[in-house]
């Protein structure tokens, strides 16, 4: 059995999330997915905006909304 590990994402990768999120703030995961143009930002959103919230490079609020921090 394979046990799945979240992808860690690079410096750079982070910093391109951040500024996704301060580009589109209020957004909540689905709303950015559905936001990014490319299927690369899409695969960043699905595996490192956790990593970026946790980070504290972004903040999200009690409804599921990503802002920048």
């Amino acid at each position: 059995m394979t046990v799945h590990r979240p992808l860690r994402i690079n410096p750079g990768q982070r910093r391109q999330l951040r500024e996704f999120v301060e580009a589109h703030p209020g957004l909540t995961r689905a709303e950015l997915m559905a936001t990014a143009d490319r299927v690369r930002m899409r695969l960043l959103i699905t595996d490192g905006l956790t990593e970026v919230w946790s980070r504290s490079m972004v903040r999200r609020d009690d409804d599921g909304r990503y802002w920048p921090a």
